[in-house]
């Protein structure tokens, strides 16, 4: 009876592991990944919808989803003072406002990518809901790009800001420093941006880098873009692009986007910005600041102190509160710009252990600092070997300097030392130059500079050669009788056929200050000329590789890239890029023929690594 039972027990057991087994559901393998995004397949009330009365609209999909960054991707125009409450409910979200909702007004709710499928995070890509709380909704557009004014790379993030034509309380101008903006968008990662459900109605147009998330352009160090005129979104009806079907069937038009002049503006100002309807194109700078402000101010390093200013100082005057001036305990440098500032003390008239310096401008107090002068001592461990421990040694202040002298110099170079500090005696005797088999003593050097802080070594290089200057141990002593380190400087020239040679005939549209910037792959500045009309440069002893060439509508005429001004509507030199690479190869002459417009605004060929 008992064996019977446990017979009967164990097939029913088996039976029931081999069902439960054939019912396991498994993930086929070797299939094709879901990169199928969610779709809406309701919405209530409908996407596009007039007469908007409670505080929620629900969205449903056709697969479960999760909220990625909706904080950050979130934009609702016109603007809400809280943002609302997301709730998932299996495949359902609902979205309520937590305010009153303005009446006759269209909303457009953007969520950019941050509804994604719960499996393998596809997002529904810049997907909007809109509606009204009026008998109509709005359906015009407006769209456009910003790119940063200085290098034309696309400026991801930006907040694009809307102004409605009308405030009568407010100066226009002074809107995006004291008004939250009406409508609101954000440039993605090509810098487009783009409003829809927008009403007939003149608009200013603003951009921002918000770094502290206020909508307020109330930061010196935010990034703006602007157009100097107000603008109208146009609504168009070309081949449809992406729609919104409403239950009545109405189709509503939201991407393809157009604008035209306002009649209160100039129209010569805009013809060429709007001209055939295109998108708007900003370039967003960041604005000089016109407040003197002390960036830095600290020792650097032995006996030298540096100030960095905002702007320009030179008329700027530095007191010491707590020392007296009648002793030369400091000599000064500034720097081309007169934005920065050196000072290099001297120890032994020097006693104080911390300067209380007083920064004034025309009677003003523009800062009180206090600065340490004896840097931190350092100490570097030495073991003794009879007592078997390790114990601490000052290290030794030197003399450091820096050179130009290296392998793959250039035969066309000077040879130089810059040093640290201002120096006051040299002995040569002991220094050796070896130029290939030649050998020099007690070689010249030359000061450039009235501080005695550079030194030219003048000797005419050959190609092909290999040099070898040797400093003994305190050949060089500065104002502080401190000395260099013995050094071996062994350096080299390349033959002149690894170089290459580039013509650049350059042809400008119409006369004007233009600056001509050769540049490397990282677009650093190699070489720089100014010219006005049609002109040719030569560029020699080129490494090869390639480069980049760039053109700076230098419209004040002061060799350099200038930012724009909001307050005094003035847009950002202008700048455009040669449409390629240059491919400079060794031993070889190249000539390029460059006509432009900088106002063009050709980006570069190459792509900025992110």
């Amino acid at each position: 009876m008992i064996l019977k039972y446990l017979y009967k027990t164990t097939f029913v057991t088996l039976i029931a592991f081999l069902t439960f087994s054939c019912a396991q559901e498994a993930t086929p393998g070797g299939g094709k990944k879901d990169v199928t995004p969610p779709t809406v397949v309701e919405s209530i009330p409908p996407n596009g919808s007039p007469g908007f009365t409670g505080n929620k609209f629900e969205l449903k999909f056709s697969e479960f989803v999760v909220l990625d960054k909706i904080n950050e991707q979130l934009l609702i125009s016109p603007t809400v003072k809280e943002k609302p409450d997301f709730h998932l409910k299996g495949k359902k979200l609902i979205v309520k406002f937590k305010e009153a909702l303005k009446p006759n007004t269209t909303y457009s709710v953007y969520f950019g990518d941050a509804i994604i499928d719960l499996t393998e995070g596809n997002p529904l890509h810049s997907f909007s809901y809109i509606f009204s709380t009026g008998d109509h909704v709005d359906s015009l557009s407006l769209s456009g790009k910003v790119l940063n004014a200085f290098d034309l790379q696309p400026a991801e993030k930006a907040m694009v800001m809307l102004y409605r034509h009308g405030n009568d309380t407010i100066p226009f101008d002074s809107l995006p420093l004291r008004v939250p903006p009406y409508y609101l968008s954000k440039t993605d990662k090509s810098g487009n941006f783009q409003f829809n459900g927008l009403a007939n109605d003149d608009y200013m147009v603003f951009a921002l880098k918000d770094l502290n998330s206020n909508y307020f352009y109330d930061q010196p160090s935010e990034e703006i873009a602007f157009i100097d005129s107000l603008v109208h979104p146009v609504f168009i009806a070309p081949p449809k692009v992406d729609t919104i079907i409403r239950q009545d069937t109405t189709e509503i038009e939201l991407d393809m986007i157009a604008t035209h002049v306002s009649d209160s503006i100039k129209v010569d100002t805009l013809e060429a910005k709007d001209k055939n309807n295109k998108p708007l194109l900003m370039f967003m700078f960041q604005q000089e600041d016109t407040k003197q402000r002390v960036m830095e101010a600290k020792l650097i390093g032995l006996n030298t102190i540096r100030f960095i200013f905002s702007i320009p100082a030179g008329d700027v005057s530095i007191n010491a509160v707590n020392y007296p001036q009648r002793t030369l305990w400091h000599l000064s440098r500034w720097s081309n710009d007169k934005d920065t500032l050196w000072w290099y003390l001297n120890e032994s008239a020097l006693t104080v252990d911390t300067l209380n310096l007083l920064m004034m401008k025309n009677n003003d107090t523009v800062e009180q600092v206090f600065i340490p002068t004896k840097l931190r001592e350092k100490t570097i461990r030495v073991a003794r070997k009879k007592k078997n421990r390790e114990v601490a040694k000052k290290k030794r202040n030197l003399l450091t300097f820096v050179t130009n002298m290296k392998r793959g110099i250039k035969p066309v170079s000077m040879l130089y030392l810059g040093f640290s500090q201002p120096i006051t005696n040299i002995i040569t005797d002991s220094v050796l130059f070896v130029a290939g088999d030649d050998s020099v003593y007690s070689p010249q050097f030359i000061p450039v500079d009235s501080l005695h802080l550079k030194y030219m070594f003048p000797v005419k290089l050959t190609e092909d050669t290999k040099y070898r200057l040797f400093l003994p141990d305190s050949c060089f002593i500065d104002w502080n009788g401190y000395f260099n380190k013995q050094k071996n400087i062994v350096f080299s020239t390349k033959a002149l056929k690894a170089y290459g040679t580039l013509t650049v005939n350059l042809s400008p549209e119409q006369q004007d200050n233009y600056l001509f910037q050769f540049l490397n792959a990282q677009e650093e500045v190699i070489k720089q000329y100014h010219f006005t009309g049609d002109t040719t440069v030569l560029l020699s002893y080129l490494d090869p590789g390639n480069y980049l060439l760039k053109i700076i509508n230098d419209k004040n005429n002061n060799r350099r890239w200038d930012a724009g001004n909001y307050l005094k509507k003035t847009e950002p030199e202008s700048v455009t890029y040669y449409g390629k690479l240059v491919n400079v190869r060794a031993n070889w002459e190249l000539e390029e023929t460059w006509k432009f417009n900088p106002f063009n605004h050709k980006t570069s060929p190459q792509k900025k690594k992110k």
